[in-house]
C-alpha cells in the first residue's frame, strides 16, 4: 500500500511530466474555439456549479465559441484528450484548483499524458489552503501548463502572489466571477437590515460541531423560518446528526431547488458555503458567509465581502445579524476588463 501511494504521488507524476516535456505536443490543425476545463461537472459540491453558471454568462457575453467542456473532477476520457488537442486555448473555470503539492493533493484530476493540457488560461481561480514554498513538481506542472501570452485571472492577491513568486506574471486579480455583477450600483438595491427568514449551509468535509450548532441554534432563534440547502453531497449527513434538525426546512440537493427558493422568499443568506452565499447577493439578498478557510477570508480581504470567522461566532454572530449589513463589495473591474479584453479581441475564439 505503501509503495502504490508512493508511485502514485511522486513517481508517476514526476514521469509525466517529464515525458511532456520531452515530447511537446503541437497540431497541424487547430480548430475554433476553445475547450472549458469545466470545475462543475462531475462535482459532488453544487458551489461549482454556480461558479460554472457565471462563467457562462461571461463567455455568452463575449460571444466565445465553446468548443467542448471536459471535466477536472475526474480523468478525461481517450476521446476527450483527441479533442484536448483540437482546441489551442483551454480555459479553467474557478474554484480552489491550484495548491502547493499538486501531485498529492489531487483536486484537478490531471490525465497521465499531460501533453494537451498546454496554453491554459486561468479564469477566476483560486489556491487551496494557506502552504508554504511550492514542490518542485508543482512549479515545473504550472510553468509547463499555463499559458504564456494569455492574461491568466485569479480570485484573491493571495493566489496572484502565489503565482508571482513562481514567475508567472501574466496574471491580474479579479475576484470570483461570481461577484463580477456585483458592482457599486447594483449592491444598492441589496437590503441592509434583517428579514424574517433566512437560508443556510454548512459544510460536510470541514465540521465544528461546537460552533455550526451555535449558528443553526441562533438562526432558529431569530428568524422565522431556517432554510438549509444541501449544497455538498454529504451536507446532509452531518446534518443529521443536529440535535434541532427537525425544526429546519431542507431545500433539496439541486441548484434548481436553491435558485427557486431565492427568487420566490425575502430571506437572508448566513452560512458556510462562500458561493451559496454570493449566488444570494446576486438575488439581492443580505447575506453573511461564515469563513471557515482562506477563500472567503483572502476574497473579503481584497473586496470587503461580507463574512465573520466561525471561530467568532460565538461572540459576534447574534449581533452582527440583528445589527444593519451594508453590502459595499470593491470589484477589481479595471483587472475584469482587461482580462475580458483579450479575447474580444481574438477572432481565433469567436
Amino acid at each position: 500500500m505503501y509503495i502504490k501511494k508512493i508511485i502514485g504521488e511522486y513517481i508517476d507524476p514526476y514521469f509525466n511530466l517529464l515525458r511532456a516535456k520531452l515530447f511537446q505536443h503541437s497540431t497541424n490543425k487547430v480548430s475554433d474555439g476553445f475547450t472549458i476545463l469545466d470545475t462543475g461537472l462531475a462535482s459532488d459540491n453544487l458551489g461549482d456549479l454556480i461558479i460554472n453558471y457565471y462563467c457562462g454568462k461571461v463567455f455568452d457575453e463575449l460571444n466565445m465559441s465553446i468548443k467542448n467542456s471536459i471535466p477536472t473532477h475526474r480523468k478525461p476520457t481517450k476521446s476527450e484528450l483527441k479533442s484536448l488537442k483540437e482546441t489551442n486555448l483551454k480555459i479553467v473555470t474557478g474554484t480552489n484548483i491550484l495548491n502547493s503539492t499538486m501531485n498529492r493533493m489531487a483536486v484537478w484530476k490531471l490525465p497521465s499524458n499531460i501533453t494537451a493540457l498546454q496554453n491554459v488560461c486561468l479564469m477566476g481561480v483560486g489556491w487551496s489552503g494557506y502552504t508554504e514554498k511550492e514542490n518542485y513538481y508543482t512549479r515545473n506542472l504550472l510553468e509547463y501548463m499555463l499559458s504564456k501570452t494569455y492574461l491568466h485571472s485569479v480570485r484573491d492577491s493571495y493566489t496572484e502572489n502565489k503565482l508571482r513568486k513562481l514567475g508567472i506574471e501574466n496574471v491580474v486579480n479579479t475576484a470570483c466571477p461570481t461577484m463580477w455583477n456585483l458592482t457599486e450600483e447594483y449592491c444598492r438595491d441589496i437590503p441592509t437590515t434583517k428579514s424574517s427568514n433566512v437560508v443556510t449551509t454548512i459544510t460536510d468535509y470541514d465540521q465544528d460541531r461546537e460552533n455550526d450548532w451555535f449558528m443553526l441554534d441562533t438562526l432558529l432563534e431569530l428568524y422565522s423560518n431556517v432554510y438549509v440547502w444541501i449544497q455538498g453531497d454529504n451536507d446532509e449527513k452531518y446534518l443529521d446528526s443536529y440535535p434541532r434538525k427537525d425544526e429546519l426546512l431542507k431545500v433539496s440537493n439541486s441548484l434548481e431547488a436553491y435558485n427557486k427558493l431565492l427568487e420566490k422568499e425575502d430571506l437572508d443568506y448566513v452560512g458556510t458555503r462562500l458561493h451559496a452565499g454570493v449566488h444570494a447577493l446576486n438575488y439581492k439578498r443580505r447575506s453573511l458567509i461564515i469563513s471557515i478557510d482562506n477563500r472567503a477570508r483572502e476574497i473579503a480581504r481584497d473586496t470587503g465581502l461580507p463574512i465573520i470567522e466561525r471561530k467568532q461566532l460565538q461572540n459576534s454572530l447574534r449581533e452582527r445579524i440583528l445589527s444593519n449589513i451594508d453590502i459595499s463589495i470593491r470589484l477589481p473591474e479595471e483587472n475584469i476588463k482587461y482580462w475580458k479584453q483579450q479575447f474580444i479581441k481574438n477572432s481565433i475564439l469567436k
